[in-house]
């Protein structure tokens, strides 16, 4: 009889770190009990992702600062990828000196992530000289006095990250290869944070505007293609603030008027709505080829639509429109009593309307993703586009699984009178949460 050959333990190095890469580090170091050829492979592995909840028991705790300080320290590479994901239930933020300095001296680390979801922690970062991709997340960040820069900085993703003006402005201006920038920064202290890009690599930047800066300006990133403009601004937010709003964006956004790919969402655009004056927004956006909104449409009114329309005049050869409705019943619960979709209003702007270029001349494309039925105002926007679109061949319309378009729904479009003889209407469906 021949002999069975183990064909798991006889898998080449490679692979087997590539399937322990998938696994969570606890079940990682476990198939070292498998057999005699598994023993030592996690500790080839130069990826990591910690997912920790700190527990209240100070021994518990130890313990896996320990498990953690084992774990680095047996690799027998050096380490390129990091991801710690942690909790902590007590409200005494945890010490992350410790395990960044223990990456730190196992050298080469090149992506760097941290996602804090306990009370905010304070870090301080070595020098990773080969760091490329910095992502942190609800964290406390001071740099070192004799900080050098990450030379090789790539990707710098900081999301409710603490920092004072110093360092943030350091950090930015010291990333000389930095590509991309996303995500909000909020000041240590009592003043407001600027932040200014003079970034010749830069090709992808998106900001979420909140009161806590003073400006974000770009005013050198000739390499510059896509931008998200995002804002932080509720149902009943005052005017006053919908006004710094509106300022802080307009003056990012004519720093970056050259993108080719624009992502904007409804709360910004609603603080441009706010006076009798139909548009605010003074910027042209004259190589703009894709234009992506997204948000709770619900509350759009005749001003959003005019400012809905202002923004296509200012967009000559945009070719792709993707708008994304958000508006799910857990998201509007807050909203119920407070805005009322005015379907009357809506339908007062849904009509020819002449002078918007892109409509005339290159708009082909409009993909609508909705999360919940199909609203009134989305109807409206669908329709506006379809009576003006004269060159437009596709009108994609996406709906999540188990929220069918309803049938009424469906001849309504098809019976709108169409400015394009060549658009085709299409529904489909996707489990996927947009």
């Amino acid at each position: 009889m021949a002999q069975e050959v183990d064909r798991l333990s006889a898998l080449p190095l490679d692979i087997k770190t590539s399937v322990l890469r998938l696994l969570p580090i606890e079940d990682a170091v476990r198939t070292s009990s498998l057999s005699h050829s598994w023993r030592h492979v996690w500790t080839h592995l130069s990826s990591l992702c910690f997912l920790l909840s700190f527990p209240d028991d100070p021994d518990l705790h130890l313990w896996w600062v320990e498990l953690f300080a084992y774990i680095i320290s047996s690799l027998r590479g050096p380490l390129i990828d990091f991801y710690l994901c942690y909790y902590a239930h007590d409200n005494e933020p945890v010490d992350l000196f410790c395990f960044l300095n223990l990456i730190f001296l196992k050298g080469g680390l090149q992506k760097l992530s941290i996602d804090n979801n306990g009370c905010l922690a304070l870090i301080q970062l070595p020098y990773f000289r080969s760091l490329r991709v910095l992502y942190l997340c609800h964290l406390h960040l001071v740099l070192p006095d004799d900080f050098l820069g990450f030379e090789h900085l790539e990707d710098l993703s900081l999301y409710g990250v603490c920092i004072s003006q110093k360092d943030i402005q350091l950090l930015i201006d010291s990333s000389k290869n930095l590509r991309m920038f996303q995500g909000h920064v909020d000041s240590d202290d009592a003043n407001t944070l600027s932040l200014i890009f003079n970034s010749p690599l830069l090709s992808d930047i998106q900001y979420y505007f909140t009161d806590s800066v003073k400006q974000v300006r770009v005013i050198n990133a000739p390499n510059l293609e896509k931008a998200h403009v995002s804002a932080c601004i509720g149902a009943t937010s005052a005017k006053e603030e919908c006004a710094l709003i509106a300022a802080l964006t307009s003056k990012f956004m004519a720093d970056i008027a050259a993108v080719s790919d624009f992502e904007l969402d409804f709360e910004t655009i609603k603080c441009f709505s706010q006076d009798v004056v139909p548009c605010g927004l003074g910027v042209q956006f004259l190589q703009l080829r894709s234009l992506h909104l997204e948000g709770i449409v619900s509350t759009l009114d005749e001003r959003l639509f005019a400012t809905f329309c202002c923004l296509l005049k200012n967009m000559p050869i945009l070719e792709s429109l993707d708008i994304k409705c958000l508006d799910d019943p857990n998201v509007l619960e807050g909203l119920v009593g407070l805005v009322e979709p005015d379907a009357f209003k809506v339908n007062k702007c849904i009509k020819k309307a002449d002078g918007i270029s892109c409509l005339e001349q290159s708009l082909r494309r409009l993909t609508v993703s909705v999360t919940n039925s199909i609203n009134v105002v989305a109807m409206g926007m669908i329709r506006f586009i379809l009576l003006n679109a004269n060159v437009i061949e596709l009108v994609e319309i996406i709906y999540r699984r188990g929220n069918e378009v309803e049938p009424s729904t469906v001849e309504e479009l098809n019976l709108v009178e169409k400015a394009s003889p060549d658009v085709n209407l299409v529904f489909s469906s996707t489990s996927d949460w947009f």
